[in-house]
């Protein structure tokens, strides 16, 4: 299985990958957990990498025993892997047909 990782110097995060999907999923769980903390923890979120098409936000491996189904309108957009303290997101999977991130990042 294709894992490709981040740099290991300083992983980048999520949002300098993706700010379009970082924005996308912080309205979309802010809307359906509003007050939740994991709302805030969204745009830090590391990039390490894609693997088997789930966007990683914690190494390969990361227990998420939970999962948060993100809609619009009904549909699915994105689930996110959630690790046992229900307080970190570890993976993404973008479920509407658009591609993932790629590995090739814009640099800060």
């Amino acid at each position: 299985m294709e894992s490709r990782q981040s740099p290991e110097k300083s992983p980048l995060r999520l949002a300098d990958v993706r700010p379009d999907l970082v924005g996308e999923i912080i309205a979309l769980l802010g809307e359906s957990h509003p007050g939740d903390p994991i709302v805030d923890s969204i745009s830090s979120l590391p990039f390490h990498g894609i693997c088997r098409n789930y966007v990683l936000t914690a190494p390969e491996g990361t227990p998420s025993p939970w999962v948060i189904v993100l809609e619009r309108e009904q549909e699915a957009v994105f689930l996110l892997g959630v690790d046992p303290s229900r307080s970190v997101v570890t993976w993404v999977d973008v479920v509407d047909g658009r591609d993932p991130p790629t590995a090739e990042a814009r640099q800060p």
